[in-house]
């Protein structure tokens, strides 16, 4: 069984170039002078020219309407950057109800197309729906946050280097005595956690007062425990306290480093950068 997704909008071509423009779909044939099949999406779109105030279907009389308007079918736009794709959508033409919200599976942004079809632009993080689907919590899937000691200074600093050798190694910088220079200049155990998976330490983070904000001065996870989702879920939960205060969040990433994709993918913005850094900042997010 094959589903195909029909769009009813009344001017063919204005929305042939929407969707163009906002999705970066492909019109891929014409279908007589008010039909055109878009591809480039995993279910075809049709979109159909209708003319506003005619009867929407057979016996039922409702006209077609084009301002903003409820269905209850709707598409849902996956993408790899949800605030990249807002803003070519908004460039295109749609319409933005809201500031991306970010949730346990995922972001997702609220939009309408300029005929008062509502989209919806969502982006996966972590296992996704899966999310949702998993019964158990976090802590009973085996994740553990634990209150770090200044005992545990060394221990932290092995599984920093670990985790960082490979993308410092990249840049030419892999240097020990540095590594430990930097976690010793920050290092305040009062506001470090260990993170523990299955009875294992396999990371550690470090949110502190920052200003009017905090500032996530670490947080990394073994390269042996990486992609599993135990990144996402403790800064879900980082994100989730700072927003229960009320405060941003702020955190400094190594150029060129994988987390800077992780970072905006958990809606993070750039607010600056210097020679190996990169900085950015995750607003309050909307209530």
């Amino acid at each position: 069984m094959r589903i195909l997704v029909n769009i009813d909008v009344p001017d063919l071509e204005h929305a042939i170039a929407f969707y163009q423009s906002a999705f970066v779909l492909t019109l891929h044939r014409r279908l007589g002078p008010t039909g055109a099949e878009m591809l480039g999406a995993d279910a075809p779109i049709y979109l159909l020219e209708k003319a506003a105030g005619t009867p929407a279907a057979g016996s039922v009389r409702q006209p077609r309407d084009y301002g903003r308007h409820w269905t209850p079918v709707h598409l849902d736009v996956v993408v790899e950057d949800v605030d990249s794709a807002v803003a070519k959508a908004v460039a295109a033409g749609a319409r933005l109800e809201g500031p991306p919200a970010t949730h346990a599976w995922g972001r997702i942004a609220h939009l309408s197309d300029p005929y008062g079809h509502g989209i919806c632009i969502l982006q996966f993080l972590g296992r996704g729906y899966d999310e949702l689907a998993e019964a158990e919590s976090a802590d009973s899937a085996g994740l553990r946050l634990q209150p770090a000691s200044e005992a545990d200074f060394e221990a932290l600093l092995a599984l920093r280097i670990a985790a960082m050798r490979d993308s410092l190694e990249r840049l030419g910088r892999f240097d020990p005595a540095r590594a430990r220079e930097r976690l010793r200049s920050t290092f305040r155990p009062e506001c470090t956690w260990c993170i523990e998976h299955d009875g294992k330490r396999v990371g550690f983070y470090a949110v502190r007062p920052d200003g009017d904000g905090l500032r996530l001065d670490h947080l990394y996870v073994l390269p042996t425990a990486q992609r599993q989702g135990l990144g996402g879920q403790v800064l879900r939960r980082i994100l989730q306290e700072a927003d229960r205060r009320g405060l941003p969040v702020m955190l400094g990433a190594l150029r060129g480093s994988d987390s800077n994709r992780f970072y905006r993918r958990h809606g993070f913005v750039q607010t600056g950068e210097s020679e190996w850094d990169i900085e950015y900042q995750r607003p309050v997010a909307a209530g």
